[in-house]
């Protein structure tokens, strides 16, 4: 199933997404305080960043047009869930709790090569950057 790729339905499934995705991640979120908070957060960051990845920088809807064109793939979840076409909470410090002064979003792909095994400078300012050149490629390839 193609990801949308168009800004107006992305932000409206965004917002549908991530109330979903508090009810089942309140425990983790909790240093959000409350879902109102986590939300406009969420919200304000895709606005702020233009639905970019804060670490690469290249938006979510380039990264779906990639998947759309099989050009790269997502990872299967449990169930019938794909990560990859959605940008995702980040800990820059990941023995601190999800919270407004601790989290980015940034896209799976970053977000699962740093998991906890680089900095959050390392990542932002050497690999963030370098992947950006990667995603850049592969967009301008087969076009």
């Amino acid at each position: 199933m193609p990801y949308t790729t168009n800004q107006e339905e992305f932000i409206r499934e965004q917002e549908s997404r991530i109330k979903s995705y508090y009810k089942s991640n309140k425990i983790k979120l909790a240093g959000f305080e409350t879902p109102e908070r986590f939300i406009d957060w969420y919200l304000h960051e895709l606005y702020f960043n233009n639905n970019k990845c804060h670490y690469c920088s290249t938006s979510i809807l380039n990264i779906r047009d990639l998947l759309n064109r099989g050009i790269i793939t997502g990872r299967a979840v449990r169930g019938n869930g794909i990560r990859g076409n959605n940008l995702e909470i980040d800990r820059m410090m990941p023995g601190e709790e999800y919270s407004e002064r601790n989290c980015v979003i940034s896209c799976y792909y970053c977000n699962n090569d740093k998991s906890n095994t680089f900095s959050y400078d390392t990542y932002r300012n050497i690999i963030g950057p370098t992947r950006k050149v990667v995603w850049d490629q592969l967009l301008n390839s087969q076009h």
